[in-house]
């Protein structure tokens, strides 16, 4: 297993970790995210964004989704990344039991930043999956 040095790589190494745990269990993703600190906070934002946002895997979704949920506990990346842009990319298809999405948004642009990215975003046109999931992300950080 190699660190990842590029989006591509991660994914590739992300996914195979993913899709090894029938055979192997979880060792290989656990070893993959030890390996993290070592990788930007640019690729691994983007790359969990990618994961998060990502529908082209439905049988594995929720797996990908939660150990991308644990990276982001476990590293809280940091990014510049505008709020509603991670929004946009990512909450059509965020598995609302991925609890620790919310909360690294809230950890990574602060409390009020936040509020005002989902006034924003939820000016925009959302079809009612986002504005559910816009919801609980208000419930999950307590901004009802």
């Amino acid at each position: 297993m190699n660190i990842p040095k590029t989006l591509e790589e991660f994914q590739d190494e992300f996914y195979k970790s993913i899709d090894l745990i029938d055979q192997i269990g979880d060792l290989r993703i656990r070893q993959f995210i030890q390996r993290l600190n070592n990788v930007s906070n640019d690729i691994v934002v983007s790359s969990v964004l990618y994961v998060i946002g990502n529908n082209q895997r439905p049988l594995t979704e929720h797996i990908d989704q939660k150990y991308a949920g644990i990276i982001l506990n476990e590293y809280c990346p940091k990014t510049e990344l505008d709020v509603v842009t991670v929004l946009k990319s990512t909450l059509q298809n965020w598995n609302k039991s991925i609890e620790e999405f919310p909360f690294w948004i809230r950890e990574n642009y602060g409390i009020e930043i936040v509020r005002n990215g989902l006034i924003e975003f939820e000016k925009s046109n959302l079809n009612e999956i986002e504005k559910d999931k816009l919801q609980t992300i208000k419930w999950w950080l307590r901004i009802l």
